[in-house]
């Protein structure tokens, strides 16, 4: 998966989805590959620097691997609650919310140039990563519209995408993969009835 491809979607929670992603009639999942795994966790903002050490061992890293897999597939539940019902069902909220509880976070003061925040930081990496994800999952439920949440209109992609568009009109992933794919096939077909 390209890199920019890491952030498509817009929030880090459709961004795991789309970890998994048609390529040459072929289904490629980012987090079979150790390096692509790690970059997908920097480029999403989902990893401290002390999280990118402890991932070096290989039981920590297979360990959240593992745990990633299973909040992209309850990811996955909440897009097609979005699909079919404009709105998580209670069950998938109660998915999230049992998922939420088994993290370990704390609050902690970030300061950067003489201002200061209140964080939760997740106390190992797993809770880290996880919170970071779920996180993402509340606050765009919070401040976007459902309307705005969709599957590119490319027949062979499966990519999923926040419309932040002014218009709110966005159809493809993006336009440089699916967009321009689609258009050009659509002027070749018109050429070869004529």
């Amino acid at each position: 998966m390209d890199k920019s491809l890491f952030v498509l979607g817009g929030p880090a929670w459709i961004n795991l989805v789309n970890t998994t992603y048609n390529a040459n009639k072929q289904e490629i999942d980012t987090l079979d590959d150790r390096s692509a795994t790690f970059q997908w966790l920097k480029e999403n903002n989902a990893v401290r620097q002390s999280d990118l050490d402890a991932l070096e061992n290989k039981e920590t890293l297979h360990a959240l691997i593992h745990e990633l897999r299973s909040l992209r597939s309850l990811c996955q539940i909440v897009l097609s609650d979005l699909e079919q019902n404009k709105e998580v069902s209670l069950d998938t909220i109660k998915q999230l919310q049992k998922m939420s509880e088994e993290l370990n976070v704390r609050l902690t003061v970030a300061s950067a140039e003489e201002a200061f925040k209140l964080v939760c930081e997740g106390m190992s990496v797993k809770d880290h990563v996880l919170y970071h994800i779920i996180r993402s999952i509340f606050h765009t439920l919070e401040t976007t519209s459902v309307s705005r949440i969709r599957n590119c209109e490319h027949e062979e992609c499966r990519l999923y995408f926040v419309d932040t568009s002014k218009p709110g009109k966005r159809r493809w992933c993006s336009m440089e993969m699916c967009g321009n794919r689609k258009k050009a096939a659509e002027f070749y077909a018109k050429k070869k009835k004529k």
